[in-house]
């Protein structure tokens, strides 16, 4: 008996090693697939992010020009993704992205998830602590109205920006370099080719601003674009590829087109003072057109917000005039016609709203290793769905660029204010900034696109 239970026990103990043994080797299995997992989804993120000339050549990405990407710092940490929609303002400087090589992203990608805290953890971690704002940059990326015939002239001699515009030209259907170059300016000037021209000269400065001032983009953590603008910001922030970048604004530049031509509207630059009341102004401008024009439901709203008291008030053609007669009895001290072809970022352009939404739907988004803020709120894109709808709501909603200068800028007093570079044609962001934040101005600089870049006026934003 002794003998058959002590049998029957070593029998039993042998079974268990073996179920151990197997239970071990699954689990390393699936430990080593998960980690394989990891790191494919790192390298699937390398190839789509622009980043530096070592990683394209090892990942052989043919996706992307390379002068985007050496865009970005060749050390970049890149963001984890979040589920979180909030589109929660932040006052502060963005969170800090202190750089790792490529071999320690793969490194981290391998390493089993229990030896560290857990992702939600690593994104708060990161947002706790901020880079020294005096050795850190921010990029501003100038929208339509910014172009001039020239513009790109002074950049050509500089690495791979030939290759912007030669991958662009491919897109396109059209050479927008020669357009850009020797115009004629009223063809420059139409939307459907100044969005892109604009688009595309902007990331041409930042290969300029890469190779005379390369620490400047290596210490960006923050960026920000003017309406198509934030396209440019987007892809130098590797969460869009250049050329779905240039898809959509393509797509968006020639739909924003048609809806003009559609409707005849445009844009009203005014100078207001503290006790203007712009709701009221728009709203009386509407009855106006109601009574007089018999129009069913005329458009007559706030694009812009430049900067205190000064703003671009769109609508029909026929409630602009009333502003202009009038504006003085509302408190309008200026008040002046923007060179474009329709009330953009007004309900009439609900028609290439939609057709952004499409293109948006076709491209692949990823989350930014840099903040960039959004025109329509001034949050910082947490996600690929909250980009898409900020974006897609970007083309019927006002640019709330003064809000968006405050929660870059703001900070206690005594604290340093990080080097701003406004990248692309024209200074009117500069300008802007100027009466935004007069402190945060003095450590801004223009990255020139052409002689004429300094003295250029055409938009509003420049009207100091």
């Amino acid at each position: 008996m002794h003998r058959g239970h002590q049998k029957k026990q070593d029998g039993c103990a042998h079974g268990h090693v073996n179920v151990s043994t197997k239970k071990l080797k699954k689990k390393e299995e699936e430990e080593e697939g998960n980690q394989l997992k990891m790191a494919s989804s790192v390298l699937r993120r390398l190839s789509k992010a622009p980043c530096c000339p070592m990683v394209s050549s090892f990942l052989n990405c043919p996706r992307l020009p390379t002068s985007l990407l050496t865009a970005l710092p060749s050390r970049c940490k890149f963001s984890q993704d979040s589920n979180d929609t909030t589109t929660e303002d932040t006052s502060k400087l963005p969170l800090n992205l202190e750089g790792k090589t490529i071999q320690e992203l793969l490194d981290d990608a391998v390493t089993d998830k229990s030896e560290g805290p857990k992702e939600k953890d690593l994104t708060e971690q990161k947002r706790r602590t901020r880079k020294d704002p005096r050795k850190s940059t921010i990029l501003l990326f100038p929208g339509q109205g910014a172009q001039f015939v020239g513009m790109a002239r002074s950049l050509l001699d500089y690495p791979h920006v030939e290759d912007i515009f030669t991958r662009a030209k491919d897109i396109l259907g059209y050479d927008i370099l020669q357009l850009c170059l020797n115009g004629p300016q009223e063809e420059l000037n139409k939307t459907v080719h100044c969005q892109p021209a604009v688009f595309l000269t902007s990331l041409a400065a930042v290969e300029r601003l890469r190779e005379d001032n390369p620490m400047a983009v290596e210490t960006c953590v923050a960026a920000a674009g003017f309406s198509v603008g934030e396209y440019a910001a987007l892809v130098f922030s590797g969460a869009l590829s250049f050329e779905e970048a240039l898809y959509v604004v393509k797509e968006r530049a020639a739909a924003m087109q048609r809806a003009s031509e559609e409707a005849p509207s445009g844009l009203l630059s005014v100078m207001g003072r503290p006790q203007t009341k712009f709701p009221q102004l728009c709203h009386d401008a509407r009855i106006y057109c109601r009574e007089v024009h018999h129009m069913e439901d005329p458009v007559c709203s706030i694009a812009n917000y430049l900067y205190p008291q000064a703003r671009v008030i769109g609508g029909n053609k026929e409630c602009l005039p009333y502003i202009r007669k009038n504006g003085k009895k509302y408190g309008l001290a200026r008040m002046k016609p923007v060179p474009v072809s329709g009330a953009f970022h007004t309900s009439l352009m609900q028609s290439a709203q939609d057709a952004t939404h499409k293109a948006l739907r076709e491209v692949d988004i990823e989350v930014p290793v840099i903040n960039v803020h959004s025109n329509v709120d001034a949050s910082s894109y947490q996600n690929p769905h909250q980009m898409r709808r900020l974006l897609t709501q970007q083309v019927t909603s006002p640019v709330r660029w003064e809000q968006l200068m405050h929660v870059l800028y703001e900070r206690p007093q005594g604290q340093e204010f990080p080097d701003t570079f406004e990248v692309g044609p024209g200074s009117q962001l500069g300008a802007v900034l100027s009466r935004c934040n007069m402190k945060a101005r003095k450590e801004y600089q223009k990255v020139s696109c052409g002689e004429e870049d300094d003295y250029t006026n055409v938009q509003a934003t420049a009207n100091d």
